[in-house]
């Protein structure tokens, strides 16, 4: 029997992986899942080089494609694997409310945090989020349109294919309805608890995933998914487009 092909999960935080890699792993039987973190946002990172470097080990690239294509090299290189191993990278960003308008950005100095509702968002310092904004829809547009990472082996070079997926303002806002900021011992510990019901229950969490489709515009495809998060408030909203992860690897139209 030949050896299942490596997807490589590239999320932002620990928790994401401890849900997601455990989750998919059960629902997807015939791929090996895996996880590798970033410990920053990868799509404001050219904002944070300094931030981005400290937890990372490396400076972020002006392209996402870079910074993102390093981090696998990372994750090969600490684990003892090759690019012929693996069989798909797929990235996970936290929406974070990027696409809604900048007017509704608004500063107030006595905010201890960034604080999220469904029309707007309150911030310290409004000029440095509209930055984060900005960059973080151009490393969206950019990462939409890589479809995967060129490699060289032997005499020929192979593809490894590569796609972005969303959760909405975070992974505890999409799968647990949470609107506060929680720290990362919450995160991890919520991330664990709800893992533990996905693998004992595969079922719920296809059924889960389709219901943050279903409730984030209810898109036909991954394209349109996409679409949608980009109009409005949308990317305010609750919901993800990860029901697309399983018929993209059954490598399914959408």
């Amino acid at each position: 029997m030949a050896k299942r092909k490596i997807v490589l999960l590239v999320v932002e935080g620990a928790s994401d992986a401890s849900l997601l890699v455990p989750a998919f792993s059960a629902l997807i039987e015939n791929r090996l899942f895996q996880g590798q973190e970033f410990h920053c946002d990868v799509l404001t990172a050219p904002n944070h080089r300094e931030e981005f470097h400290r937890r990372n080990g490396f400076y972020p690239a002006d392209k996402p494609s870079q910074t993102v294509r390093e981090l696998v090299e990372y994750y090969l290189k600490d684990h003892d694997r090759t690019w012929g191993q693996l069989g798909h990278v797929i990235q996970i960003c936290d929406l974070d409310g990027a696409f809604t308008p900048d007017d509704q950005v608004r500063e107030d100095p006595s905010a201890k945090e960034t604080l999220y509702s469904t029309t707007d968002i309150i911030t310290t310092n409004r000029s440095a989020l509209i930055a984060d904004r900005t960059t973080k829809r151009n490393g969206v547009d950019a990462l939409l349109k890589l479809d995967g990472f060129r490699k060289k082996q032997g005499g020929r070079t192979v593809l490894i294919p590569y796609r972005l997926f969303y959760v909405s303002r975070n992974l505890e806002h999409a799968f647990r309805g949470r609107t506060d900021n929680l720290d990362a011992q919450h995160k991890q510990s919520g991330a664990i608890k709800l893992a533990d019901r996905f693998t004992q229950n595969p079922n719920l969490f296809s059924t889960t995933l389709q219901s943050l489709r279903r409730i984030h515009g209810n898109p036909a495809t991954w394209e349109e998914s996409w679409q949608y998060a980009m109009q409005d408030f949308h990317s305010l909203e609750r919901g993800s487009n990860l029901a697309f992860v399983e018929p993209y690897l059954a490598g399914e139209l959408q």
